[in-house]
């Protein structure tokens, strides 16, 4: 079988066992009541990342977690692969960690769709055939470079949204705010766990 027909397999799968990752990463699919989770996509990778925080019983926890694609043992049979798991330390608390994600808006920032006109160049021109201005809207689109989901609870807020390739995005259009603040929300936490991600 070739590589492409087992990549479309595993997609295939992946997309039936769960509409998300969490499966893959041994997590419940529903948020701790105080509770952020950023997932990383998985690019062309047959796995990806999930940065958490959250607290349970009143005890505050941060971990990385890296899960993996289902293993294919025959045409027929997959093998769920263990996801590791590693625990996040910090010089800081991690209550005060879950504020510094507040007070960078990860609990107002909006879905994508909300500011894609920011991405849009729009020029008029004159069609030759229709004799009148038209307004041309360009679409700038970045394929490369990961993209971002994130889920955010804490009490009865919530939000839920998905940038797509954010550091490239904000590269060429730096005066977008959305993005300078999850941008910072990123670099945020490469500082105070000094892990890449």
């Amino acid at each position: 079988m070739n590589f492409s027909i087992k990549f479309l397999l595993i997609f295939l799968f992946a997309i039936v066992k769960s509409q998300n990752v969490d499966s893959f990463a041994n997590i419940p699919t529903e948020l701790k009541e105080t509770e952020i989770r950023i997932y990383k996509d998985r690019g062309i990778t047959n796995s990806g990342f999930i940065f958490r925080i959250y607290k349970e019983d009143k005890i505050w926890k941060a971990n990385l977690i890296q899960w993996f694609l289902p293993k294919e043992l025959s045409k027929d049979e997959f093998e769920l692969i263990k996801p590791k798991i590693t625990i996040l330390k910090s010089e800081k608390s991690m209550e005060e960690i879950f504020e510094n994600f507040e007070a960078r808006n990860i609990k107002y920032l909006p879905k994508e769709e909300f500011f894609q006109y920011k991405k849009e160049k729009s020029e008029v021109i004159f069609d030759e055939d229709e004799k009148e201005f038209v307004a041309l809207k360009k679409i700038s689109g970045i394929l490369d470079g990961p993209g971002y989901s994130v889920k955010y609870q804490s009490g009865k807020q919530q939000n839920e949204f998905h940038y797509s390739n954010p550091y490239s995005y904000l590269n060429k259009f730096p005066e977008i705010d959305e993005l300078n603040d999850f941008v910072d929300i990123l670099k945020y936490i490469r500082k105070e766990f000094n892990i890449e991600f």
